[in-house]
C-alpha cells in the first residue's frame, strides 16, 4: 500500500547511525594524517595572531595611540613622495629613451652597411650577430673577500704567544680592556686594572658593539669612563659580525658578502698607538687585548689589519657552540703602525679571564652571581638550560618594567615580580598547559633565546653621566661611531628596546699563573680508568663558573650542555654523563 503522507519522524536505524559515526571518523583521521604530512614537508602556515591593541589599564594610551596616528601619516605622507619621484623619473627617462633611440637610429644605419659590406654573399650568420651585440664588463674592485664569500687569508703569520696572563702583563707595554656596550661596567675587572697600573702599563678601555647601543648611552658611558680611563669606542668589521641582527629583514639574512675593512673607531686607536710610540721612541709596541669571554677581542684585532687572521665566534656554528671560549692560548701578531714609518705593533690576543673560586654564604647570591656571568658572556645555547628561572629573574630584576610590556605587549605586572612577567608572556604566546596551567618555563626560554640572539636589545646608562651633567665630549673619532648609531627613539620603533641597571665593576681575583693549554682532540681516546676520566671532567668544568657551591646534584649538571664537550664516554654499566659549563663547581672560571 503507497504512503500517503511523508515520514515526519527523523530517527533513523541504527546501521545508518554507526555508518555516519564511521565516515565522520575517517574523515578526521585522514585530515589528521594529511595535516601531519604537511608540518614534516614545512607546508604548514602559522595563522598571524591578531593584534590584541592596548589594554585600557596601560599607562600612558592615549599618548601612545597619537603616536601611532602620527607615525602612519608620517608614513602616508612618504609614500605618496616615493610614488611622486618615481613618476617624475619615469617622465626623465623616457624623454632620455627617446632622444637615445634617434642617435641609435643613426649609428644603425651606419651599421647596416658595414654588414653588408662584411657579410656580402655568405647570407646570415650568428656568431657574427652575436659579436656586434656590446658586452658589459663589470669594473673589478678591490676587495679581501674571495669568489666564494669567504675571506681571503691575509699574509701575516701569527706566532704563539705567553702562556700564563701574568707572562703577557709583564710582555705588554699596553694593556687594552675590552668592554661590552650594553653594560660596560660589568666586563671591568678592578684586579687585574690594578696589577696593570702597578706595572707602570698603560691602560687603554676599548668600548666594544657600540652598534648594539643607542647614541645617548654611548656617549654617556664614554663620558664616565673618560674621568679613570682613556676610553675608545668600536665597531668591529661586518664580516667579523653574527651572520643575522635584529635590525636585518628576512630578504637580507641571504649569505652575501659582507667586507672586512668597514669598522669603526680604528683611526683613534692607530692615532692613539702613534703617539705612544713616538712619546715612547719605541720600534715595536706590544699591546696585549684583554676581556670577558666573548666581548670581541679576535674579531677587533681582525677588523684592524683588515683581513680574517684569528678566529671569531660564531652563534651558528655547532661545534663553537659547545666549547666555553674560542681562543684557547695566546697567540702575537705583527703589524705596522700606519704613517709612523718602520714603528711596529704586536697584538696578543689571550683567551677569557679566569677568576678564583668565589664563595657565597647565601644561595640567592650565588644564584645571582651565576646568571650575571651567563648572561653576560651570553654563549651557547643559554635557552636550553634546564632551570632557566634564575637567569630571568635576575633580568627582570634589572630591566624597566614599562620597557618589558612595550617590548612583549604584556598587561602590568608589579615591578621584579618573575611569575607575573612569565604568566603574562605564557599568556600571549599561547604556552597554555593541560587543564589551563602556564607554562613559565618556556616563556622563560623565549625571553633567553631573545637575549641571547640580539632580538631583545638592552642598554644601560651610568650612574653619573658627570659632575656637572653635561654630554660627553666627542672627539674626532667618536663622531664616527656615534653619527652611525640611532636614537632610544628611532630604535624603540624597531626592536624590543630594554633599559637595565648598569652592572657593577668585577672585584674577584684574576687567575695570572695558571697555564692556557691547547685542545688535544686525540687524548679523549687514551686509555684512562673511570676515576681519571671524572675528576677531568670536574677540573675541566670548574674553569665556568667558581661561584657555584661544591656539592651539586646530578640534575644541575644537564643544564648548559651546549657551552662545553662532551666527556669521554664511560663503560656502558654507567649513565653517560652531560658536562655543564654553567652549572659545575671547580677551582676556576672562565670569563
Amino acid at each position: 500500500m503507497p504512503r500517503i503522507r511523508k515520514k515526519t519522524s527523523k530517527r533513523v536505524t541504527t546501521n545508518q547511525r554507526e555508518k555516519i559515526k564511521h565516515k565522520v571518523s575517517a574523515q578526521r583521521k585522514k585530515v589528521k594524517k594529511q595535516s601531519r604530512k604537511d608540518k614534516a614537508a614545512g607546508k604548514v602556515q602559522k595563522k598571524s595572531k591578531k593584534d590584541p591593541g592596548i589594554p585600557n589599564a596601560f599607562p600612558c594610551k592615549d599618548e601612545i595611540l597619537a603616536e601611532i596616528e602620527r607615525q602612519r601619516r608620517e608614513a602616508a605622507i612618504e609614500k605618496q613622495r616615493r610614488k611622486a619621484e618615481k613618476r617624475a623619473a619615469k617622465v626623465g627617462a623616457r624623454d632620455a629613451d627617446e632622444t637615445q633611440s634617434q642617435v641609435s637610429e643613426k649609428a644603425g644605419e651606419g651599421e647596416e652597411i658595414i654588414e653588408k659590406e662584411e657579410n656580402d654573399g655568405r647570407g646570415f650568420d650568428g656568431v657574427m650577430s652575436m659579436e656586434r651585440q656590446p658586452i658589459a664588463v663589470p669594473i673589478p674592485q678591490k676587495s679581501k673577500i674571495g669568489i666564494n664569500g669567504e675571506l681571503k687569508e691575509p699574509d701575516v703569520s701569527v706566532y704563539p704567544g705567553p702562556s700564563t696572563l701574568r707572562e703577557v702583563l709583564d710582555k705588554a707595554d699596553i694593556l687594552v680592556c675590552v668592554l661590552d656596550a650594553r653594560d660596560p661596567e660589568a666586563g671591568i675587572s678592578e684586579a687585574l686594572l690594578g696589577i696593570a697600573k702597578e706595572k707602570g702599563k698603560a691602560v687603554v678601555v676599548l668600548v666594544n658593539k657600540a652598534d648594539t647601543v643607542p647614541r645617548e648611552s654611548l656617549a654617556a658611558w664614554l663620558s664616565y669612563l673618560r674621568k679613570t680611563y682613556t676610553a675608545i669606542p668600536f665597531r668591529v668589521s661586518s664580516a667579523f659580525m653574527p651572520a643575522t641582527s635584529p635590525y636585518d629583514h628576512s630578504a637580507n639574512k641571504a649569505r652575501i658578502q659582507r667586507p672586512a675593512d668597514d669598522a669603526t673607531g680604528t683611526k683613534p686607536i692607530w692615532a692613539w698607538l702613534r703617539k705612544f710610540a713616538e712619546e715612547r721612541k719605541h720600534n715595536e709596541s706590544v699591546v696585549a687585548f684583554t676581556g670577558v669571554t666573548n666581548s670581541g677581542k679576535s674579531a677587533i684585532i681582525n677588523s684592524l689589519l683588515g683581513a680574517s687572521v684569528l678566529p671569531v665566534y660564531n652563534p651558528h656554528s655547532s661545534e663553537a657552540a659547545k666549547l666555553p671560549y674560542t681562543t684557547t692560548t695566546a697567540q702575537e701578531i705583527i703589524a705596522s703602525i700606519p704613517g709612523s714609518g718602520n714603528s711596529k705593533v704586536r697584538f696578543i690576543d689571550t683567551p677569557g679571564l679566569e677568576f678564583e673560586r668565589e664563595e657565597f654564604s647565601d644561595s640567592n647570591e650565588r644564584q645571582a652571581s651565576r646568571a650575571r656571568d651567563i648572561l653576560l658572556r651570553c654563549r651557547g645555547r643559554i635557552e636550553r638550560l634546564k632551570d632557566p628561572m634564575f637567569a630571568v629573574t635576575h633580568i627582570i630584576s634589572r630591566a624597566e618594567m614599562q620597557d618589558l610590556m612595550l617590548a612583549y605587549n604584556l598587561p602590568a605586572f608589579p615591578k621584579g615580580d618573575t611569575t607575573a612577567f612569565l604568566a603574562g608572556m605564557a599568556r600571549v604566546n599561547g604556552l597554555v598547559k593541560t587543564r589551563g596551567v602556564l607554562d613559565h618555563a618556556g616563556a622563560a626560554r623565549i625571553v633567553l633565546r631573545d637575549w641571547n640572539s640580539g632580538k631583545l636589545v638592552r642598554y644601560t646608562t651610568p650612574p653619573v653621566v658627570s659632575a656637572s651633567g653635561q654630554p660627553a665630549l666627542a672627539t674626532d673619532g667618536d663622531e664616527d661611531v656615534l653619527n652611525g648609531l640611532r636614537t632610544r627613539k628611532e630604535l624603540r620603533k624597531e626592536v624590543k628596546l630594554v633599559s637595565l641597571t648598569p652592572g657593577k665593576v668585577d672585584s674577584r681575583n684574576v687567575i695570572l699563573d695558571e697555564a692556557w693549554e691547547v685542545e688535544d682532540e686525540g687524548s679523549e681516546g687514551s686509555g684512562n680508568s673511570n676515576e681519571d676520566e671524572d675528576d677531568g671532567v670536574d677540573d675541566e668544568s670548574g674553569s665556568g663558573e667558581s661561584d657555584v657551591e661544591g656539592e651539586e646534584d646530578e640534575e644541575d649538571e644537564d643544564e648548559a650542555p651546549e657551552l662545553l664537550p662532551s666527556p669521554p664516554s664511560p663503560p656502558a654499566a654507567k649513565r653517560k654523563r652531560t658536562v655543564s659549563f654553567a652549572g659545575l663547581p671547580g677551582k676556576r672560571r672562565r670569563g
